[in-house]
């Protein structure tokens, strides 16, 4: 059944690449100034879980990253959602539901079909990394891929588990977002040149803007639980690096 589930995502992938596919690893990696065309449209990073299990802990981590407007990338709520792990609703657009399928057709193989089919997801979203938690039996793991070369970044994220008095766990990524922002390419504002004028221009009225997908209440809600139990939460992180090069960040359990 899975079997079938994985082709019917591939054959997606390949729509959803359309002429980016052909040269997805062919790309150039993609760090500090060196934009080219294919990736200037391209902005921060998705999460997405894969695998039972992984929601729990995909969530918090699309909030730390999120929060962040270096990281953020162009979604909406439902999307969001599907990606942290959320089945796609009844009512829920073709589309949608396709993304749903394609998500929980990925693996945590690094063979090449497994990292483009999850890179798919990125060029769909037009977003530079995808993050993608998963279970390492019950630890939560996060790995980084790249979209504009379907490859994993040598880092690996871990978080810290926060436990209630009412005995709940709860994770949080510290040091996350800030690991990230040094792999994607933050847009340099341009220089503001000052008008010729002699006197001050009337102030714009305020636009209100819409509540972005982040803030939701009912995306990040039990989140809040943590501090509504009154639980004392200790978050400390531990970054280091093996002998093949990869640095893993990693959170502590907090009593």
């Amino acid at each position: 059944m899975r079997s079938r589930a994985l082709a019917l995502a591939l054959a997606g992938c390949g729509t959803w690449l359309g002429a980016a596919g052909t040269g997805l690893a062919a790309e150039p990696e993609v760090r500090g100034q060196g934009t080219t065309a294919s990736t200037k449209a391209t902005r921060g990073a998705i999460v997405v879980a894969i695998g039972d299990g992984a929601s729990v802990a995909a969530k918090p981590l699309a909030r730390e990253i999120y929060r962040d407007e270096a990281l953020r990338p162009a979604l909406d709520d439902r999307v969001a959602r599907v990606l942290a792990g959320e089945p796609a609703a009844d009512d829920a657009p073709p589309k949608e539901r396709e993304l749903a399928e394609v998500r929980s057709a990925l693996t945590t193989n690094d063979d090449a079909p497994s990292r483009r089919l999850l890179a798919s997801l990125g060029v769909e979203q037009k977003a530079e990394l995808v993050v993608a938690v998963s279970m390492a039996g019950e630890r939560p793991v996060a790995r980084v891929l790249r979209v504009g070369t379907a490859r994993y970044e040598p880092i690996e994220l871990g978080p810290t588990l926060e436990r209630t008095e009412a005995g709940e766990t709860r994770y949080t990524w510290p040091g996350a977002a800030t690991t990230l922002r040094k792999l994607v390419v933050v847009p340099v504002a341009a220089p503001i040149v000052p008008r010729q004028t002699s006197t001050p221009a009337p102030r714009k009225p305020e636009v209100p803007t819409r509540k972005p997908f982040y803030k939701s209440a009912w995306f990040w809600g039990p989140l809040g639980a943590v501090v509504a139990a009154g639980a004392a939460v200790l978050i400390a992180s531990q970054v280091t690096e093996d002998s093949t090069g990869m640095v893993r960040l990693r959170g502590q359990v907090a009593p």
